[in-house]
């Protein structure tokens, strides 16, 4: 057993790190002098951020111990993603000295926040002995962690948590019905099929049914099919058989053995049905494992089974993503968001994250004892094993005009899991996303 944990261990740090270019991040030299964490007493800060157990369950309990360390006070905002999505873009037009700090996803918001000039770098602070405590260690956080949030050889952000996408199920039901743990899509769309109980309104799999949101769900299955986002110069590939394929299997399977009103469910909706025990399967972030394994909030704690994604032609892909902590550019209180970053990600902080069983983007605190013992063994061997072959930020085509794209994708998603047809859905979507692309 000792073996096989220093084994896991070293698999993660390769998958992290591997195929990573190297970021230059200065080293803070250690100071001989206690750090001094009221430089900036008195100042307040506003952080929009966006809906997880991160930012809602655990951030409100320590921030006030952070409010005493500093005499910073934090006004913390936290909205449902689209929401919040909608907001933090307003704010940082219309008012956008209002804003210190937010959550980034550099997969959909990098391009445009890039070009608006809304991330402040964040090298010069993590190379200051007065910003940065010496305790703080960059360098402990995995490469490909600090990889997904650098844009253009700056980095924009301070990484939360690794996320790739597991297939979730409902172990007691597999048993139940004597159904084998799927390995591949047609064994995945059989076991959905096979589980599914109309009578009851009992899912078979359920997954996100808002168009926008599932665009990241249904990426996996397009890169099983051998598909990908755009071409090497940037002109979408949703006309490919591989998108076809991708919208028959993730919007086919949801529209015959879907739950009850799946259309327009996002991933919080789709996470309480299964959590309920209201379905056998779901696909999700890796990040949910918190929610499911908490009985106050989970039928399943405990009678959740973890496997890798289903596999295609072109064998098993999920995604690689990482929200950030970035501070706005535009922000008069820079210095003091620092402070409230480097804080909320610091060992100590992640420690406290791992206890809470929400994944981890420090290397020290993934191969500590903590995270090794709380986690579930099938949650740590799953995501282990996706690792290689996850897509780095390729949740969605890597376009400025994110949320137009996705919403184009999403109506194409849509219209098959209401029982249309996947090709000429699919040959709508091409047409949009290429007149997108062109006015932009």
């Amino acid at each position: 057993m000792r073996k096989r944990t220093r084994a896991t261990r070293r698999q993660v740090l390769r998958s992290l790190t591997a195929g990573t270019a190297i970021i230059s991040i200065p080293r803070v030299v250690t100071a001989a002098t206690s750090f001094n964490w009221k430089r900036f007493a008195g100042t307040r800060v506003r952080f929009l951020l966006d809906t997880h157990p991160w930012s809602t369950d655990l951030v409100p309990k320590v921030l006030p111990k952070f409010e005493d360390l500093t005499g910073i006070k934090v006004a913390w905002e936290v909205y449902p993603e689209d929401q919040f999505r909608q907001k933090l873009t307003l704010d940082l037009r219309s008012d956008p000295e209002s804003v210190d700090g937010y959550m980034s996803l550099t997969s959909w918001d990098g391009e445009a926040f890039w070009a608006a000039g809304w991330y402040e770098p964040i090298a010069k602070y993590l190379g200051s002995t007065n910003l940065t405590n010496p305790g703080f260690d960059v360098q402990d956080f995995f490469p490909n962690a600090l990889k997904i949030a650098t844009l253009h050889g700056t980095l924009i952000g301070i990484p939360l948590y690794p996320e790739v996408q597991l297939l979730y199920y409902d172990k007691e039901q597999f048993a139940k019905h004597g159904v084998a743990v799927p390995n591949t899509i047609k064994e995945f769309m059989a076991a959905a099929g096979t589980l599914y109980d109309k009578r009851s309104d009992f899912a078979g799999y359920v997954s996100r049914g808002e168009g926008l949101q599932a665009v990241y769900t249904i990426a996996p299955f397009l890169f099983a099919e051998g598909g990908r986002w755009l071409d090497a110069k940037g002109r979408p590939l949703l006309d490919s058989e591989a998108f076809v394929k991708a919208l028959e299997v993730y919007g086919g399977t949801l529209h015959k053995y879907g739950p009850p009103g799946i259309v327009g469910m996002q991933w919080s909706e789709a996470v309480i049905v299964f959590a309920q025990g209201q379905s056998a399967m779901m696909t999700e972030s890796s990040n949910f494992v918190s929610t499911l394994e908490d009985p106050s909030k989970s039928k399943l704690a405990g009678k959740v089974g973890y496997a890798m994604l289903p596999s295609g032609p072109a064998g098993r892909h999920s995604t690689l993503i990482s929200w950030a902590l970035s501070i706005n550019a535009k922000s008069r209180h820079k210095e003091a968001a620092w402070y409230l970053i480097q804080w909320l990600t610091s060992k100590d902080r992640e420690l406290e994250m791992a206890k809470q069983k929400i994944p981890v983007a420090r290397q020290s605190v993934w191969n500590g004892p903590d995270f090794q013992k709380l986690m579930p063994k099938g949650w740590l061997d799953s995501f282990v094993k996706e690792l290689p072959g996850a897509a780095v930020n390729q949740a969605n085509p890597l376009v400025a005009p994110v949320p137009e794209v996705r919403d184009a994708i999403g109506r194409a998603i849509v219209s098959v899991i209401e029982g249309g047809n996947a090709a000429p859905a699919a040959r709508r979507a091409q047409r949009e996303v290429l007149k997108i692309l062109k006015m932009t």
